[in-house]
C-alpha cells in the first residue's frame, strides 16, 4: 500500500505544485499596454458588458506585474461577493467605486498602491502563474514524477 501512496503523492506534487515564476523582462511599453487591457476589462465588467467569469477566463497569464495579478484576485472577490452585492446596495456601490479607482490607475499606467497589493496577497496566497506547456516542461515534469 505504501507504494501506491507514494505514487499518489508524486502525482499530486506533479499536478499541484506551482512552477517558479518565469524570469522575463517586460518592456515598459508592454507593461502599460497590459495594464490598459486589464483596465478595459474591469470597465467592461463594471458596466455589465462582460461577465466576471469571462473576464477571469480571458485574464492575462504570467504577467510578472503585481498590479495586474492583484486584479485577478479583485475579480475573484467580486464573483464571490455576488450574493452580498444583490442584498446590500451600499456594499455594491463601495466595491464598484473601489474597482473603478483601480481601473483608472491602470488606465493611466500607474501602480496599484502597495498596501492594496499586500492585502490581496495576504488574502489570496496563490499567484497567477501558468506553466508554459511545451516539450521541455512536459519532459521535466515527467522526470520529476518518476524521480529522475
Amino acid at each position: 500500500m505504501n507504494f501506491f501512496e507514494d505514487i499518489v503523492q508524486k502525482l499530486n506534487r506533479l499536478l499541484y505544485v506551482k512552477p517558479k515564476r518565469p524570469a522575463g523582462v517586460v518592456s515598459p511599453e508592454d507593461k502599460i499596454r497590459l495594464r490598459k487591457e486589464v483596465s478595459n476589462t474591469l470597465f467592461l465588467v463594471l458596466s455589465g458588458e462582460m461577465t466576471v467569469l469571462k473576464a477571469l477566463l480571458n485574464f492575462p497569464k504570467n504577467s510578472n506585474d503585481k498590479s495586474i495579478d492583484v486584479c485577478f484576485h479583485i475579480l475573484m472577490h467580486l464573483e464571490a461577493d455576488e450574493d452580498i452585492r444583490k442584498k446590500d446596495n451600499d456594499y455594491r456601490e463601495e466595491q464598484d467605486e473601489f474597482i473603478l479607482n483601480i481601473a483608472e490607475l491602470l488606465q493611466n499606467g500607474e501602480d496599484i498602491p502597495i498596501n492594496i497589493i499586500k492585502e490581496y496577497n495576504d488574502f489570496y496566497k496563490e499567484t497567477l502563474i501558468y506553466p508554459v506547456i511545451n516539450k521541455e516542461t512536459i519532459i521535466s515534469r515527467l522526470k520529476k514524477f518518476i524521480n529522475i
